[in-house]
């Protein structure tokens, strides 16, 4: 699993590299827009999170971008130090704006490095299903729901 995560990381950045002055592909934003929104949680940086939630963010549960910034918020609050596995599963992309991801995260006040440590480890574990829009170049949150992780949906 740590190999699958670092090469996928390696990965982006050569594909980044090689891109020269052709633009990045709808995939390397997306990439892109999930590993900027996973580093400013572990940061804490409430400001550069909401930058990745659209002004539009609306879900089943009728919350709007403010209840979203102040489920953050209370997030951040429960850790001194905040550290994020993830896992993406199933992509579909609906047209080249609009993009559903399957993505299990691990949060916790250690470095989880493989899903192999989650039994052992003390971390919230959620999978999200995250519809996504592009917005101003970057792909942002338009809605979520989420429900309970174990290990097992690390793998």
């Amino acid at each position: 699993m740590v190999f699958k995560y670092v090469f996928s990381v390696f990965l982006f950045f050569y594909l980044i590299s090689c891109t020269g002055d052709r633009e990045a592909t709808k995939e390397q934003v997306l990439s892109h827009s999930i590993n900027q929104l996973e580093a400013s949680f572990e940061a804490r940086k409430l400001g550069d999170i909401v930058e990745y939630i659209s002004e539009d963010y609306s879900d089943e549960r009728g919350r709007n971008i403010k209840d979203i910034k102040r489920t953050i918020q209370l997030q951040l609050m429960r850790h001194k130090t905040l550290h994020v596995f993830t896992s993406i599963g199933n992509v579909q992309w609906k047209d080249d704006q609009n993009v559903t991801v399957q993505i299990a995260a691990a949060m916790g006040g250690k470095p989880m490095e493989s899903a192999s440590i989650l039994t052992s480890v003390r971390a919230d574990m959620v999978n999200f299903t995250v519809d996504f829009i592009l917005e101003d170049e970057v792909y942002k949150v338009k809605s979520a729901i989420w429900r309970w992780a174990t290990p097992s949906d690390f793998l």
